[in-house]
């Protein structure tokens, strides 16, 4: 598949499902999230009837087979004085990986920050999850720190990578 292939839109209700199926798979990986249990559908939807979707989109890219991936900027703080910063993230179905979906998602999430108030985007990536900062970082994403073993997964310690990019 190539990234032409996809389709990436704003995402609706009807997505949701495919959305937690994402995310579930990210959260047995260990490697993209620190949620340790398998999210719920309930939850995913107050998480999407919550959000403010002209400055806090939710993007999803189709392939053939349905989603594939999910992306979305979430406030980095609450406080006013913040709102110019976001951070980001990016879920890619496994059956979807290593295939450029990732990178597309990203694309179109950058694409969107001017319109949505963004100049300042974090990401946050485990340190063993290579492939999510080698994206980041194909972008223009730098390290601004590093949170070192900040996160217990089940008994392993994980260091976290905060990448920030300005885009003014």
């Amino acid at each position: 598949m190539t990234a032409s292939a996809l389709t990436i839109r704003a995402a609706v209700e009807a997505d949701l499902p495919s959305v937690v199926t994402i995310y579930n798979e990210a959260i047995l990986r260990r490697i993209a999230t620190a949620d340790l249990e398998p999210q719920k559908l309930e939850a995913r939807r107050a998480w999407f009837a919550n959000r403010d979707h002209a400055t806090r989109p939710v993007l999803v890219a189709l392939d053939h087979e349905g989603v594939c991936a999910w992306g979305s900027y979430t406030s980095f703080k609450e406080r006013s004085a913040y709102a110019p910063t976001a951070e980001i993230s990016v879920y890619v179905a496994n059956r979807a990986a290593g295939q450029g979906v990732g990178r597309a998602m990203l694309d179109a999430l950058l694409e969107r920050a001017p319109a949505c108030g963004i100049d300042h985007i974090l990401a946050l990536c485990f340190l063993h999850n290579e492939a999510s900062l080698r994206l980041f970082r194909s972008r223009g994403f730098t390290e601004w720190g590093t949170l070192p073993e900040v996160c217990d997964l089940e008994g392993v310690r994980r260091s976290v990578v905060i990448l920030g990019r300005a885009l003014s």
